[in-house]
């Protein structure tokens, strides 16, 4: 008999519904983007896994969901405080933060849009675990040069196009590990 194969964890990280961009066309086109990600993450059979709050990964979850997909949630001590569109609640805790460990840690790679102090603490977590990351062009790709980090030529890091480029590329580095 065959070993059971483990679904791939994918995690989107960005700003809640109160730090999303105050220009109406920014916060549109990134809430788009999530939508995008959380679809194509369904139709490649692919686990979503967010902090379960409001703003990028309700979007991303909401899509993912609506598509058939699995999505997960950790939303600190509290069953049933994750946004709707979670099915899986991962309780921790740690009522601030939680994604921060319990999040990042399950997932095998992480999909950018970075925008809120929460999201940069994430991504300095999977930074320092070196989770892959994929930003997606247009959405603070360049936020891991600003931060000035040691070791960064070396780390998993890629830019992308679109949302469904990023789904497309962590299924690369997933498939064919470096």
């Amino acid at each position: 008999m065959n070993k059971p194969q483990k679904k791939y964890q994918i995690g989107i990280i960005g700003p809640e519904e109160i730090n999303l961009p105050k220009n109406k066309q920014e916060r549109i086109k990134m809430l788009d983007v999530a939508r995008k990600v959380g679809k194509a993450a369904a139709k490649n059979n692919v686990v979503l896994i967010t902090g379960g709050c409001s703003g990028v990964v309700e979007a991303a979850c909401r899509a993912a969901y609506k598509a058939g997909g699995i999505t997960v949630g950790t939303p600190g001590r509290e069953r049933g405080s994750s946004n709707p569109w979670v099915s899986i609640e991962i309780c921790t805790p740690i009522d601030v933060g939680d994604f921060l460990f319990a999040g990042i840690l399950s997932c095998d790679a992480i999909i950018v849009l970075p925008g809120d102090a929460g999201t940069l603490a994430e991504l300095a977590i999977a930074y320092r675990y070196k989770k892959p990351l994929i930003f997606i062009k247009g959405f603070g790709e360049n936020i891991l040069s600003s931060l000035k980090l040691k070791g960064r030529k070396s780390f998993p890091c890629y830019v992308v196009k679109t949302a469904e480029e990023a789904v497309k590329k962590t299924l690369q580095l997933l498939n064919n590990p470096v």
